[in-house]
């Protein structure tokens, strides 16, 4: 079990993305600072075989490079400016590798981490396998994997994680379960850890009685809205909601605070 230390713990999504280029050591940095309970981080691994941390299979949305990470060395991202897209006063900012953010993050034993992969079996094959592995295998050497969950949208990558670690790892999956992909053969619920509710603009929180299923078979139900609002944050707190992963974690830490969810 994740070591809680608020009622309903927040989680900064790609760190605290808000006020931050995501996914950079900047973001991270201000997300301990903040003191959020979870950081929710991605991970991709280059064409010559290391880790580095970036939500989208391309460079291009934030960084001032073209093309797939996966068809990149290591050098080719590192030289990347991935802060220039946000706010000019983060130019220069680079893209972390995996081994960088847990050289930092060791020191704070009590921040919690979602770890989301992104490679995947349907994009690129064995490459997806062998990317997963060697992050899972970066999260046993640093000590972190009993204070993360394994994050992906691939069902199938999901169920070889589970045949390779079995226990060693807490898999965080996505619900309903079409959005896990078409090769999946499990129902998650049979194996996650916890689920993403995922809201849409047709359901922005779902119904009561999907949050009271997931807990029915052990699951914790989390929620992630683009834009945390008052009234989908009680509504999801009425509802069930065990965590909450946010782009603005700090007024969303405020807003639980207020209602005694936060310390």
């Amino acid at each position: 079990m994740l070591n809680y230390q608020n009622k309903i713990p927040v989680a900064a999504h790609r760190g605290n993305s808000r006020y931050y280029p995501e996914n950079t050591m900047a973001a991270y940095r201000s997300a301990v600072e903040i003191g959020a309970d979870m950081m929710e981080i991605d991970l991709h691994m280059t064409r010559d075989g290391h880790i580095v941390m970036m939500h989208d299979h391309l460079v291009d949305r934030t960084t001032n490079g073209t093309g797939l990470i996966r068809s990149h060395t290591l050098e080719e991202i590192r030289a990347l400016d991935a802060g220039s897209w946000k706010d000019p006063r983060f130019a220069g900012e680079k893209v972390p590798t995996f081994i960088e953010f847990l050289e930092y993050i060791k020191d704070y034993p009590n921040m919690l981490l979602n770890v989301e992969l992104k490679d995947y079996p349907h994009h690129s094959g064995d490459f997806a396998c062998e990317s997963a592995n060697k992050a899972i295998e970066l999260m046993k050497e640093y000590g972190v994997m009993e204070r993360s969950t394994i994050n992906t949208w691939s069902g199938e990558l999901n169920e070889y994680l589970l045949d390779r670690y079995g226990d060693l790892i807490k898999i965080h999956a996505y619900y309903p379960q079409h959005l896990m992909g078409a090769r999946q053969k499990r129902f998650v619920l049979d194996y996650a850890y916890c689920v993403c509710l995922w809201s849409t603009p047709e359901v922005p929180v779902m119904d009561k009685k999907v949050f009271d299923l997931t807990r029915e078979y052990g699951v914790e139900p989390w929620v992630y809205h683009r834009v945390d609002t008052p009234d989908l944050t009680d509504q999801a707190v009425a509802n069930g909601a065990m965590l909450f992963t946010s782009n603005d974690p700090v007024w969303l830490m405020d807003y639980l605070r207020a209602k005694g969810l936060h310390s």
